[in-house]
């Protein structure tokens, strides 16, 4: 296993800070790590001689590689001080690497150097839980699925595709309808897959924009060019105010291999990420059955695969299940959530690190300058980047809280 100080694209200098981060560059891996005192692959970087039954996960991994470690980027639970952090295992130490009986078992550590040192945190962990020096802490290996809401899921560690990481101070223009209107201030471009050219992205990228293409993964827009690739029995009933969209069966294979070619086109036009829409039909008289469960399934579904391409995926609304989306989602994208009183829901993604937009479309408000500055202030207060906009997203009107 590497050192944490080299894996996340610069040096973690534990004096030089800016929040849960390293000042100066945006971590590229999870700044909240761990080292415990095991290796399983050995100097030649091969996985040692028995190893496996050691380890309670290690059954699953008999037939993996024996050249990847089994150990590394696993979560760990540490609490001191009344408070629990979470952080991926990224390096073997302190002072030793087979301490399989402490690690793995109820023995003590055998290292007796530094009070008997049996774990290492980042400076993250340390600043989280208050840390000063030498400390007792307590620590248990947990799953991923029970990792909560926290600053800890900004980044997670792991082999395969890296994507763009939307910040908290990333600001936001969405633009859906019409020709894009390519010169504002926003780093982040969020506009519509199939109506924009790959000239379009590539020109927005070179002005150093991150671009998000939009597309509705819960519903059938009847002018789009792979409308007739659903059947008939995929189509549910239309949405309130677009008749010519219909809510979608998701639960259906079809459906999900539309939606991977969506995917693939997004990953061909060059675009940062992606912004499926309509990822809340459980909540609404669509026409099936769908389920909370159905609902979580096709949107980590969605999530996974935007992100084996490469792709950032926004949370579309769908504030409901966002606690238990926030593990798999890179940021969240709201509408209305001020007017319908409802912005506190976005809480998990707040606590994550993980930017929320909201883009209301009263343009009483958003042009009666005391409302406007009311609705900032709240949006402020919350952590939540706001924007005003007339609900065709044509560029037309545009108020921002700056």
């Amino acid at each position: 296993m590497k050192s944490g100080l080299t894996i996340l694209g610069g040096v973690d200098e534990p004096t030089k800070r800016k929040g849960f981060f390293p000042k100066g560059f945006i971590p590229k891996e999870n700044p909240f790590y761990v080292a415990l005192p095991c290796n399983d692959l050995n100097d030649q970087g091969v996985r040692k001689d028995g190893v496996l039954g050691r380890i309670y996960w290690g059954e699953k991994f008999k037939d993996a590689d024996p050249e990847k470690s089994i150990l590394k980027d696993r979560w760990v639970r540490i609490r001191a001080n009344g408070r629990d952090v979470y952080a991926q295992w990224e390096d073997a130490g302190p002072f030793g690497e087979d301490d399989w009986n402490y690690v793995f078992g109820s023995d003590t550590p055998s290292n007796k150097k530094n009070d008997s040192a049996g774990i290492d945190v980042s400076p993250a962990v340390r600043d989280y839980l208050g840390l000063t020096g030498l400390d007792k802490v307590e620590w248990q290996f947990v799953e991923y699925e029970d990792v909560p809401a926290g600053p800890w899921l900004y980044i997670k560690t792991g082999s395969g595709p890296r994507w763009y990481h939307p910040s908290t101070t990333s600001s936001f223009y969405w633009q859906l309808q019409g020709k894009v209107s390519k010169d504002h201030p926003f780093e982040i471009f969020d506009i519509d897959l199939f109506d924009n050219s790959k000239e379009t992205v590539a020109f927005l990228k070179g002005e150093g924009k991150h671009v998000i293409c939009y597309f509705s993964a819960g519903s059938s827009e009847s002018w789009r060019p792979d409308f007739e690739k659903f059947l008939q029995k995929e189509l549910g009933k239309p949405l309130d105010g677009w008749p010519d969209e219909r809510w979608l069966d998701i639960r259906s294979e079809n459906v999900r291999n539309i939606m991977l070619k969506r995917l693939d086109l997004a990953k061909e036009k060059g675009c940062d990420g992606v912004e499926p829409d309509n990822v809340d039909g459980f909540l609404n008289d669509t026409g099936f059955p769908l389920t909370y469960e159905d609902q979580l399934s096709f949107n980590r579904f969605i999530a996974k695969e935007a992100h084996r391409r490469g792709l950032a995926v926004f949370l579309k609304n769908d504030l409901e299940q966002s606690r238990d989306l926030v593990r798999s989602f890179d940021a969240l994208l709201l509408e209305e959530c001020m007017e319908n009183d409802e912005c506190d829901l976005a809480g998990a993604f707040i606590d994550s690190l993980k930017p929320v937009f909201d883009v209301e479309y009263d343009k009483d408000v958003a042009s009666n300058d005391q409302k406007r500055d009311t609705f900032c202030k709240r949006a402020k207060k919350l952590g939540i980047h706001l924007i005003f906009m007339t609900q065709d997203l044509d560029g037309s009107f545009l108020k921002t809280c700056q």
